[in-house]
Formats: C-alpha cells, structure tokens, sequence
C-alpha cells in the first residue's frame, strides 16, 4: 500500500484536497467515485515536509511515555469539550516540551488537514503511537466517542508505566549491590592482590590454595584484560542478536518468567496488561478475534503473544476463549475463570479489569518483599566473597609472622 495525495471536486463543485492509502492512481479513483468525489488529480505522496523535518531535528528531547500519557489527557480533555480535532492538536503542539513529539503531533495535525482520518495519520507514526493506540482512536473515530478512548489509553499508558517503574524499582537494589561487588573485585584485582603477590615473592613462601587462586585470577585479568572485555561485548552482542531471531525471542521470554523470585513478578505483571488491554478493546466496541489480534502484539512477551494467536485462531473456529487459555500453563486458574464467568455473564471487560486490578496488588506485594527475599542471598554472596579474599590474602601473612618469629 502506497500513499497518493488526490484534488478532486465534490457534489457542489468545491475543491476537495486529501490523502488516501492504496495499490495504485487507478484504486484511489475508484475510492474517490465511491465517496462521490470526482477525481481532479492523483499522485503518489513525496515526503511531507513535516516529515524532513522530522528527520533533521536533532534528537534534543526523546519521546517519553509520560509525553504520549499527557498528550491523550489533554486531547480527550479539548476534545470533549467541544473544540474540534485539528484545533485541540494545534493548541497541543504549543504545549509540548519534546522537538521531536511537536513534529509528529504537527505531522499528524496536517495529514487530517489534508483528509486523513485520526487513526490513519496516527498509524504514519508507529515508533510513536503503536497499532494498540492507533486501532482504539479508529473505534472511538466510527463510534463518537473518541474521548472515552483517549481517556481510557491514557489510563491504559500510566498502568503501564507505573508498572515499568515497580519492576525498575524493584531491580535496583540488586543492580546497585551486583555493580559494587563488581567494581570492588575488580579495585582488588587490579591493584591490591599484585602487591600482596609481590610481597609474598619476596619471602619464597609456600603459598596456600585460595591464595594461588587469587594471585593467577589477577594476574589472567591484568594479562588479558582485552580478551575478558572483548569475550564479553561477543557474548553480550550474541546475546542481543539471538533475541533478535523469532526463535531466540520466544526462548528467552519464556526463560525470564521462570527466573527465580523475579519470574513470578514479571508473570503477573503481563497478565496485568493481558487482561487490561483485553478489557478495554473489547469494553471500546472491538470485535473479539481483532481484539485479540491487537492484544498479542501488545503483551511485550513472545511466549504468550505465541499463545494469544493461537487462542484467536480457535476462537475463529468457534471455541471458547476461556477453555483454550486452560491449554496453557502460564495463565493462572484464576484469570482463567474469571474469563468464563465473564464470557457467562456478559460481563468480560469488567472481570478482565477485576482480574488486572488483582495482579496490580499482586506486583505491589511481591515488590514489597522482594528486598527481604533477596537480602539473605546478597548477603550470603558477599559473605563467601569476604572470606575467600580474607583468607587467600592473610593466610600467608600469619605464615610471615611465624617466619619472623
């Protein structure tokens, strides 16, 4: 699909300018006789200057979640009191403080000046606004009540985000903790264990196990210091290449939710999303099986995205949704029958937001007491660390003072 801006006259004779999506001059014709337009001139879309400008801005403020949060809050507020779109945009693009977010938002503004719907003008800009925001404002675009859906993405956005910050939270006292150890080892390596191995030479001592361990390990880092380094940015950019692969992906997101203590926060907080997002297509007038389409590209997890699309296709085919999730280990009992009471019901989207709310307080929780759950292994890590370096670097000075004595 290729994009053609078109001139054409309507019923009345007026000048109608715009951009449309299609195959070919001939489809967009065909489209502009069907909206009762008669074609002037079609052509395919050079790139908008708002585009090029888009390109050469220097980067001075990235596009931040909280940008796009704020962005929806405030067009739903414009919007359903009363000003029209490309105004609510126009007064928007004054307040923004990204370079970067106020050439899109102009971008976006101009495209529906030019005759493209939201949602189209929107789905230009996908690094910026996914298909999961872009689908939502196209259903509040045919239903009229684009300023639920803005409202109800914004919430969507900040449920999202604050449950991004609770697992950085929550990861940053073992970073901090993990990166000092790290730090320390290699100050000792690097400059206090040669001395020790120098002092040690001078006396002719006959040196213990955990000593002649240390001494070798500093003495392999001083060495080979550019082969360690270079092994590990190999490694780390194999790493990065392999879950880049479809299968590499797949593996490594179902590795990550069976990580101990971390892989059970890290599960409910995608079923947390899976159900809200869930829950608000379908809420928004979605049908089912695009719901779910939507839903599995929004999960940010490769195994359960799998799940999902195999989900949609037995659903396609007639099943339940609730009885094809129970053919998966990772979907808890209890999503899985708030689902089927919901399906009974009626009721889906709000025992979907139930079933989010649930695992809302469940991150909370298990957030809470991760920092107990990991003080005793951390402790237990630089204890055995404490003692190795104790022992292999004075076992040899208590050798020294008997020498002497």
């Amino acid at each position: 699909m290729s994009a053609f801006s078109y001139r054409a006259r309507d019923r009345k004779g007026a000048l109608v300018r715009g951009v449309l999506e299609g195959t070919n001059s001939a489809a967009i014709e065909d489209a502009l006789d069907r909206i009762g337009l008669i074609p002037i001139d079609v052509a395919p879309l050079t790139t908008p200057m708002s585009i090029k400008r888009l390109k050469i801005t220097p980067l001075l403020k990235k596009i931040t979640g909280q940008d796009l949060i704020i962005f929806s809050r405030q067009l739903a507020t414009l919007f359903g009191a009363g000003v029209p779109l490309t105004k609510a945009l126009s007064t928007l693009e004054r307040q923004i403080t990204s370079t970067q977010f106020v050439e899109v938002v102009r971008s976006v503004r101009e495209d529906i000046e030019g005759g493209s719907t939201f949602a189209a003008a929107l789905s230009r800009h996908p690094k910026v606004f996914g298909e999961l925001y872009s689908s939502m404002v196209e259903v509040g675009e045919t239903g009229g009540i684009l300023d639920e859906v803005l409202d109800r993405l914004a919430y969507l956005l900040e449920k999202a985000s604050e449950n991004r910050a609770k697992i950085k939270s929550a990861t940053l006292y073992p970073k901090i903790v993990v990166g000092a150890i790290f730090f320390a080892v290699v100050f000792l390596m690097w400059f206090v264990v040669p001395k020790f191995s120098h002092l040690y030479a001078n006396f002719n001592l006959s040196l213990p196990l955990p000593t002649k361990m240390l001494i070798a390990l500093s003495g392999g880092m001083i060495r080979y210091w550019y082969l360690i380094v270079s092994f590990a940015v190999v490694v780390m950019a194999g790493l990065r290449l392999y879950r880049s692969t479809g299968r590499g992906r797949q593996r490594w997101d179902g590795w990550i939710m069976k990580i101990p203590v971390f892989g059970p926060i890290i599960l409910k907080n995608i079923m947390s999303r899976f159900a809200r997002v869930l829950g608000s297509l379908y809420k928004s007038g979605l049908p089912m099986l695009q719901s779910l389409d939507i839903v599995s590209r929004a999960v940010e997890n490769r195994v359960i995205s799998l799940a999902v699309k195999e989900i949609e296709a037995e659903v396609r085919g007639g099943n339940v949704i609730s009885e094809q999730m129970a053919k998966y280990p990772f979907f808890p009992p209890m999503v899985i029958q708030m689902v089927a009471v919901g399906e009974e019901t009626g009721g889906l989207d709000e025992m979907l937001e139930k079933v989010a709310q649930y695992y809302d307080q469940e991150v909370d929780s298990a957030i809470r007491n991760l920092t107990t759950s990991l003080e005793p292994v951390l402790l237990a890590v630089i204890f055995g660390m404490v003692l190795f370096l104790a022992l292999a670097i004075f076992l040899p000075m208590w050798d020294m003072v008997r020498m002497v004595r």
